[in-house]
C-alpha cells in the first residue's frame, strides 16, 4: 500500500442526521497528526447545506466531495474518514475515484447494501418527513444512535437530539433515500491501495461486528474495537478515535 505524502487533506464524511459539528471533538484530538488541510461539509438539507433538486444520491455527494477538495486544496488525493453514513460516501469515493484516495478510515459503518425491509425502512421515515420542518422524532433518533448503554448516555442523546432537530424534514428524506439506493461495496474494498483502517464500537447498536470484521477482511486489515463505545464514535471518544486512525496519517 502507498503511504500519504505529509500535508495530505483529510475529508471528515458525517453520520446521518448530524451536522459537521460532530467532529469538532476528533478535529481537535488530531490537531498534532493531521498536516493537510481538514475539509467537513454537510449533506443537502443538513446543518448550512440547502437542499438540492437532484435525486438522493450517494455517489453525487462521492463526485461533489472529491471536486471540492481537489479544489479547495490543490491536492489530488485526500485521507477520507467518514462514520456510517459518512463511510458509505467513503466507499462511494473509493469506487469512483480509487486515485483520489491517499487514505481510508471507515467509523462504525458496513460496506452491504440494505436488505429490502431495511429499504422498506428507510422509504417509510422519508416519506413521514417530506415536507416537514424537521425530523419526526429527533429524541429517538439520538437514542437510536447513541444505544442503551456507557456513561455520559443522556448527555450524548440530548445533544445529539438537538443537533438533529436542527435540520429540515427534506433532508432527512433526501437521506434516507439516498442510503437506500447505494449497493453493496465490499468488493471496492478489496481494491484499495492505500492505508485503510475498521472501527467499530463494542456497544454499537446500529452496525453489527461482524459487518466491521467483513471490512476489515476486504481490506486486509484488523478491525479496532471501541470498549465501551456506541455508535457515534467519534463523537464520543474523539481520542480514542485519533489513535486509532492516526496509522493513516504515518
Amino acid at each position: 500500500m502507498s503511504t500519504p505524502p505529509d500535508g495530505t487533506p483529510l475529508v471528515l464524511l458525517n453520520a446521518f442526521p448530524v451536522d459537521r459539528s460532530q467532529w469538532e471533538g476528533l478535529i481537535s484530538a488530531l490537531s498534532e497528526i493531521a498536516r493537510g488541510d481538514i475539509i467537513a461539509f454537510d449533506l443537502p438539507g443538513i446543518g448550512e447545506m440547502p437542499m438540492t433538486d437532484e435525486e438522493p444520491s450517494l455517489e453525487l455527494i462521492a463526485d461533489a466531495a472529491v471536486v471540492a477538495m481537489r479544489e479547495a486544496t490543490g491536492h489530488e488525493s485526500a485521507i477520507w474518514i467518514g462514520c456510517s453514513m459518512g463511510g458509505y460516501i467513503a466507499m462511494a469515493v473509493a469506487e469512483r475515484n480509487p486515485t483520489a484516495v491517499a487514505g481510508l478510515g471507515l467509523i462504525c459503518t458496513r460496506s452491504s447494501a440494505d436488505d429490502a425491509q431495511g429499504v422498506a425502512k428507510r422509504r417509510k421515515i422519508a416519506d413521514a418527513a417530506d415536507g416537514q420542518s424537521g425530523h419526526p422524532d429527533p429524541r429517538g433518533a439520538a437514542e437510536g444512535l447513541i444505544g442503551t448503554k456507557g456513561e455520559n448516555r443522556e448527555e450524548l442523546v440530548a445533544a445529539i437530539a438537538a443537533n438533529i432537530a436542527k435540520h429540515s424534514g427534506d433532508g432527512i428524506a433526501w437521506g434516507q433515500r439516498a442510503m437506500a439506493a447505494r449497493p453493496d461495496r465490499t468488493e471496492v474494498l478489496k481494491a484499495v491501495d492505500a492505508p485503510a483502517v475498521v472501527i467499530i464500537g463494542e456497544n454499537d447498536e446500529v452496525v453489527p461486528r461482524a459487518e466491521a470484521e467483513s471490512m476489515a477482511a476486504a481490506l486486509e486489515v484488523e478491525p479496532v474495537i471501541l470498549e465501551g463505545i456506541g455508535h457515534l464514535a467519534a463523537f464520543e471518544a474523539p481520542e480514542q478515535v485519533a489513535s486509532a486512525v492516526a496509522p493513516l496519517f504515518a
